[in-house]
């Protein structure tokens, strides 16, 4: 394993994120994700904080920055109450 405690798949036209730190007496479903979701989860794992998702799906979709922000709020919170820890 390569320490990473999650891990986002593609399968059947969604994208799945597992926890792979689980001892198998309670275990978690894996989170699905939109298509959104998913690329927000790979710029956390290329270590950007929230501003800087906001910035670059405000630069990348062409969206406004305030917008690009809620969006990325949004999809932490949801990580939050999914129980997912960063």
């Amino acid at each position: 394993m390569d320490g990473k405690r999650y891990r986002l798949r593609a399968a059947a036209g969604s994208y799945w994120l597992l926890d792979l730190w689980q001892d198998g007496r309670a275990a978690k479903p894996p989170v699905e994700l939109n298509e959104s979701g998913a690329m927000f989860w790979e710029l956390i794992e290329q270590g950007m904080d929230l501003q800087e998702m906001a910035l670059f799906v405000s630069d990348h979709y062409g969206i406004a920055a305030q917008e690009a922000k809620l969006d990325a709020e949004q999809f932490m919170e949801g990580l939050k109450s999914a129980g997912i820890v960063l």
